[in-house]
C-alpha cells in the first residue's frame, strides 16, 4: 500500500494475521524473513541505505577475504588479544580483558570489530568476484580447511589486488594485513542467570565510519595463530550464511558451511525447530531453502549501510 506521494507504508498479505500477537513464533519469523529480504533487495537494487552493517553480506565477505591470507605476525597484531584471552582460560597467561568472576568462560562471547580498508566501489565488486571465480572459491575453502598447515592466500591475494587496484609488487603485503585498516579492542558479551544480556565494550579505533564486521566467538583452544585466523575466517563466512538464511533464502554455494556465525542466529537455530542447526558443525541439514530463493537473489549490494549503535 502507498500514499498519494508514492511512499510505501505497508504491505498487504493474507498468509498471516496482521496482529503479531495472533501469529505463531514461526509465523512471526516468516514475516520477519520477508522484511529482511525486502531490505536486502532494496539495498541491492536501488542502493538505499536499508541494511544494518552487521547484516550486510558483502561487508562481512570483505572482512573474511582480508583476514584469510594474513601471516602469523599479522594475526598476532590484530587478533593476539583473542589468543591471549584463550591462553588465560586454558593455561596461565595473563588475561587480555577482565570478565566478571561469576561468569563461566563458556558463557562469554568475545567480540571484535573489523575495519577493512577497501573503498566503496571495490567493496561492491568483492562478492561478485567471489561467486564467479572458481579459483577464489577453492582458495577460500583451503583457507578454512583444518587439514591445511597454512591458509592458502595466494589466489585470494591476486583477486584482492585486482579488485582494489593494488600494484602487483604489493601483493605479498596483503599477507601482512594490508587490507585490514584497524580492529577494535575486545568486547565481552554474556547473559546472566536471569537471561539479561550484558556487553562490556572495548575501545574503538578513531575511524569515522561503521565496521565491516563484528567477530563473535566463544572461547576455544586454538593450536596456533594460523588456526585462530582460520577459525575467524570460517566464522565470518558462517555469518554471511546467516544473513541469507535469516532472509528465508539459500546462501550462495560458498557460504553453505556449518558452524557458529552470528550469535543471535545461533540462538534461533538452537531453540526453534523450523530452523536446522546450522551453527552445529556436526548437524545434518534438511534444507538450504533453495525452493524459496529467486533466480536473481545474489547480486552485489550498492549501499553504504547505516551505522547501528552497539
Amino acid at each position: 500500500m502507498h500514499k498519494s506521494n508514492g511512499e510505501i507504508y505497508a504491505h498487504e498479505q493474507d498468509g498471516y494475521p496482521d496482529d503479531p500477537d495472533k501469529r505463531t513464533v514461526k509465523g512471526n519469523e516468516h514475516v520477519n524473513q520477508a522484511r529482511r529480504f525486502a531490505k536486502y533487495w532494496v539495498a541491492r537494487e536501488c542502493g538505499y541505505d536499508t541494511l544494518d552493517w552487521q547484516r550486510n553480506p558483502d561487508r562481512i565477505t570483505a572482512a573474511a577475504l582480508a583476514i584469510a591470507p594474513v601471516t602469523s605476525a599479522a594475526a598476532e597484531e590484530y587478533f593476539g588479544d583473542f589468543a591471549q584471552q584463550f591462553a588465560h582460560i586454558h593455561g596461565d597467561a595473563e588475561p587480555a580483558v577482565s570478565v566478571p568472576d561469576e561468569i563461566r568462560p563458556a558463557d562469554v562471547v568475545y567480540q571484535k570489530d573489523v575495519y577493512v580498508g577497501i573503498d566503496e566501489p571495490a567493496l561492491e565488486s568483492l562478492t561478485g568476484d567471489l561467486l564467479e571465480t572458481d579459483e577464489v572459491i577453492a582458495a577460500l575453502g583451503r583457507a578454512i580447511d583444518p587439514t591445511e598447515t597454512r591458509p592458502d592466500g595466494t589466489v585470494l591475494s591476486d583477486v584482492l589486488a585486482d579488485v582494489t587496484g593494488i600494484d602487483e609488487t604489493d601483493v605479498p603485503r596483503l599477507h601482512d594485513g594490508l587490507l585490514i585498516e584497524d580492529v577494535s579492542d575486545l568486547h565481552v558479551h554474556w547473559d546472566d542467570a536471569a537471561g539479561q544480556y550484558h556487553t562490556q565494550w572495548g575501545e574503538q579505533p578513531a575511524i569515522d565510519r561503521e565496521p565491516n564486521a563484528r567477530i563473535e566467538i566463544f572461547e576455544f583452544d586454538p593450536d596456533s595463530l594460523d588456526d585462530l585466523t582460520r577459525q575467524i575466517t570460517r566464522h565470518l563466512l558462517c555469518q554471511v550464511r546467516d544473513c541469507y538464511l535469516r532472509m528465508g533464502i539459500a546462501p550462495p554455494e560458498p557460504f553453505r558451511l556449518l558452524g557458529p556465525g552470528h550469535h543471535d542466529a545461533g540462538t534461533w537455530y538452537e531453540h526453534y525447530d523450523f530452523y536446522d542447526r546450522y551453527h552445529d558443525p556436526t548437524a545434518e541439514i534438511s534444507t538450504w531453502y533453495e525452493e524459496y530463493t529467486p533466480d536473481d537473489a545474489y547480486g552485489v549490494l550498492s549501499t553504504r549501510s547505516a551505522m547501528s549503535e552497539p
